[in-house]
């Protein structure tokens, strides 16, 4: 009976390692990193960048929200073409943020017209 439970346990606390579902690239440290020190952020950009060429290259699917967060870090830095990029294909990876990558983008379009009919 022992055995039997300690067989059990071994295998019960073996499935709790289980790999994670997504590669997040440290996406985590580095945003820890960019709220901590904002010189980093652009560290974070370059990072995020390159994490999600390579999930391209590897054809693995990117982790949800990454790159809706790579979109916002380029409106911040003024690209708002790459950041309606970036928001469609987070729309695209994941339907379930159709609502809010919608409202993202259609608010930065409105924004784009506004700022070309001043400019005229």
């Amino acid at each position: 009976m022992r055995f039997t439970t300690l067989i059990f346990a071994a295998f019960f606390l073996g499935g709790c390692a289980a790999q994670p579902i997504y590669n997040w690239g440290g996406y985590e440290s580095m945003l820890y990193n960019g709220y901590k020190d904002p010189t980093k952020v652009e560290e974070m950009k370059v990072g995020l960048e390159n994490h999600i060429a390579a999930m391209d290259k590897s054809n693995q699917k990117i982790a949800p929200g990454l790159l809706a967060e790579l979109g916002t870090l380029y409106l911040q830095s003024g690209s708002s073409d790459k950041a309606i990029a970036m928001y469609s294909r987070e729309r695209e990876t994941w339907p379930e943020s159709k609502g809010l990558m919608d409202a993202m983008i259609t608010n930065l379009e409105r924004r784009k017209e506004k700022h070309a009919e001043v400019a005229k």
